[in-house]
């Protein structure tokens, strides 16, 4: 169902055809291209309730998006991606395909995350992040790809690596510019290049704060959601 005019302030959706449904108060930019086809394609891309899609954006079929999700402008989101609810992308960031992302991600400004890859909940995602998922690309005949796994509540600074198959462990803080080429424990902190490990101190303990990661949905605060509060504080925890 294209979005309608009404309650919300909607520009036309530029692209040929309709192959996705959008759930309620939808806000979606013109030039957004939303159910993008491609060869062997099989269903059309499925957008929850409450959904802010910028100018630029794409996003490919069979990809399911939950409810109050947050797309910055000129951000690509390929084919078999499964997203849960109060996720937020950046400007500039490709999610390629095949990957899951779970509930209450934000994922900053030109982060790239390839195939593969399963992000958990509650994960913050710093600006121009790279995630990788071959050992040898090039080198060899048929591609061996190897998924990143980041668990529930990490924290990734800006401007981190994340060499193929490597899991980031719940709840770990992993400092700007880290460099992993080996799985980091649980209720670790990791910096460096390569990266190195120690017992995260206490005040970054615990996991990532709902009220700094759900309420805002833009880069300026412009933009605050609330609602997060009058759901089970559970959803949202990081006790282990």
């Amino acid at each position: 169902m294209r979005p309608q005019r009404g309650d919300t302030d909607i520009e036309p959706i530029q692209q040929a055809g309709d192959y996705y449904s959008i759930g309620e108060n939808a806000q979606v930019d013109a030039g957004v291209a939303l159910g993008y086809r491609y060869s062997g394609d099989r269903e059309p891309t499925r957008i929850g309730d409450n959904a802010v899609i910028r100018s630029g954006s794409t996003i490919y079929a069979d990809t399911v998006i939950g409810n109050r999700f947050s797309c910055g402008h000129n951000v690509l989101i390929r084919a078999n991606i499964k997203i849960g609810d109060r996720v937020v992308v950046h400007h500039g960031s490709t999610l390629e395909g095949s990957l899951e992302i779970g509930s209450g991600v934000k994922i900053m400004a030109h982060v790239y995350v390839p195939s593969q890859a399963k992000i958990g909940n509650m994960v913050f995602i710093g600006p121009g992040v790279t995630i990788l998922n071959d050992k040898m690309p090039m080198r060899r005949k048929v591609a061996q790809l190897s998924g990143v796994m980041i668990q529930d509540h990490v924290m990734i600074g800006g401007h981190v690596t994340i060499c193929p198959g490597v899991t980031v462990g719940a709840r770990s803080f992993i400092a700007a510019g880290a460099l992993l080429t080996k799985d980091v424990p649980p209720d670790t902190l990791a910096f460096g290049t390569p990266a190195q490990f120690t017992e995260l101190p206490e005040q970054l303990a615990g996991g990532n704060l709902p009220e700094h990661l759900l309420p805002q949905t833009d880069l300026f605060g412009a933009q605050q959601d609330p609602s997060w509060q009058n759901e089970d504080p559970r959803l949202w925890s990081g006790s282990r």
